[in-house]
């Protein structure tokens, strides 16, 4: 996410001082825009390619996926790339174009992931959503969006900032006010047990996860799975 620079100077703004859509606008319209250079990219491709390969090898056919909080398109083009039916969703429209202009066999919408996605009931084989939902005022809404538009049979994959109690007890030790910042991007934090819980709520079964990024018990990351 956007460093600390950018919070603090009069171009960055607290997400109280403006609607959520404006926040994000100025968000992607950033001189330094959010980095592709998280070093666990990488890892977060492998593991999302890897459960999609499963999927696939499973339905026999092209799977169609949705990127939800696709961003400039970073991971939309590498789903492009593997052969996958593409489309991203996002609620920043300048975000969106770029990832039009970035993938441009994708097909990306600008909507709110916490309200009715433009999209049938059941349309998705799979909902990817890295690094997104930590930003969201109504996870519930999300999840449960998500859920409607995946297919019976179909899974859920996401990633989002890995919370457990020895990492929870380091982080109020040495940088508990820069965490969790209150003007910062991030306004939700997740537990594995507080992760698992919403995806019951939502109607998702049989819920997976693993860390990535550093080691345990200090995880950057967890990347999880459920299915419909």
């Amino acid at each position: 996410f956007l460093g600390e620079s950018f919070w603090r100077s009069g171009e960055g703004l607290g997400i109280s001082s403006m609607n959520t859509t404006e926040y994000y606008e100025r968000y992607w319209n950033a001189d330094e825009p959010p980095p592709e250079s998280d070093p666990t990219t990488p890892v977060r491709q492998r593991l999302l390619m890897d459960s999609l390969a499963l999927l696939q090898k499973k339905e026999g056919r092209r799977l169609r996926i949705l990127d939800a909080g696709c961003g400039s398109g970073y991971f939309l083009e590498q789903l492009d790339r593997s052969g996958f039916e593409t489309h991203g969703v996002d609620l920043s429209r300048t975000a969106a174009d770029e990832a039009r202009k970035r993938c441009p066999n994708a097909q990306v919408q600008a909507a709110s992931l916490e309200e009715r996605l433009p999209y049938l009931d059941g349309h998705f084989d799979a909902v990817w959503s890295t690094e997104v939902i930590e930003h969201v005022f109504d996870p519930n809404a999300f999840l449960a969006e998500s859920h409607r538009v995946l297919r019976p049979g179909g899974v859920i994959v996401l990633t989002t900032p890995y919370h457990g109690l020895a990492k929870n007890v380091a982080i109020a030790v040495a940088g508990f006010d820069r965490h969790f910042d209150p003007v910062g991007p991030h306004i939700r934090f997740f537990t594995i047990p507080s992760m698992y819980r919403l995806l019951a709520e939502t109607g998702y079964k049989s819920p997976a996860w693993r860390g990535i990024g550093r080691f345990w018990p200090l995880y950057k990351s967890m990347f999880v799975t459920a299915r419909k």
